[in-house]
């Protein structure tokens, strides 16, 4: 299969959205103070977190249909697809397999998440995002 004008703008529209998502992120990081502790401000980072989580898996899940890859077998197993084809480097979807392990816990171990962890969320995985578009941009454009 082929990269097609219209994958790139299927992908390209969840990847915007994950723009946004990334570059509230990377200012929620940027903040100081105990911003974790605010609950709006938390309750905000816990679903920025998540959707970016997501828009990312849902960008990569169009491509590997798209372009006949493999199946994942689970949610981490969709990035890592992409890692086995060379779209992103082994050392990121090493950085990343966190996030997919957070998006996890806020969906399913919520009452058990800190706020700690949100502000290390944020921080460890709001560039990852950026780089992540980048590469799958840079991959379907050839």
């Amino acid at each position: 299969m082929f990269v097609t004008k219209k994958l790139q703008e299927q992908v390209n529209e969840i990847l915007n959205e994950l723009d946004v998502y990334a570059e509230w992120l990377e200012a929620c990081a940027a903040r100081t103070g105990d911003w974790e502790n605010d609950v709006t401000v938390r309750w905000a980072a816990e679903r920025a977190l998540h959707i970016a989580v997501e828009c990312a898996t849902d960008a990569a899940n169009v491509v590997i249909d798209a372009l006949v890859m493999r199946d994942p077998g689970g949610y981490s197993d969709i990035i890592r697809v992409l890692m086995e084809e060379g779209v992103v480097h082994p050392d990121w979807f090493r950085q990343f397999e966190g996030a997919l392990e957070l998006r996890n816990r806020l969906i399913h171990q919520y009452t058990d998440i800190q706020a700690e962890e949100i502000r290390l969320g944020v921080t460890r995985y709001a560039p990852l995002f950026k780089e992540y578009a980048a590469k799958l941009r840079e991959y379907l454009a050839g």
